[in-house]
């Protein structure tokens, strides 16, 4: 499964909020981004579990003040 997690980060912590994602097991690609998001995260699991393990995971990270997933189909 394939999913897409949109991420905004609190102004500043950007570099390094996305170095700790990037450690995350499950997060296949992470980009910085210009516009409405911060991050773009890319996120390959085998279920909406892990997905779900994934997602918290990052919303738990400090900085991250708001995430949006999308699940690939």
């Amino acid at each position: 499964m394939l999913a897409f997690v949109l991420a905004t980060i609190k102004t500043g912590m950007e570099y390094d909020v996305v170095a700790r994602i990037r450690e995350i097991p499950g997060v296949k690609e992470t980009y910085i981004t210009y516009g409405a998001w911060d991050a773009v995260v890319i996120v390959e699991v085998d279920s909406l579990g892990e997905l779900d393990r994934v997602v918290s995971a990052i919303r738990k990270i400090g900085g991250v003040e708001h995430t949006t997933t999308l699940v690939g189909v």
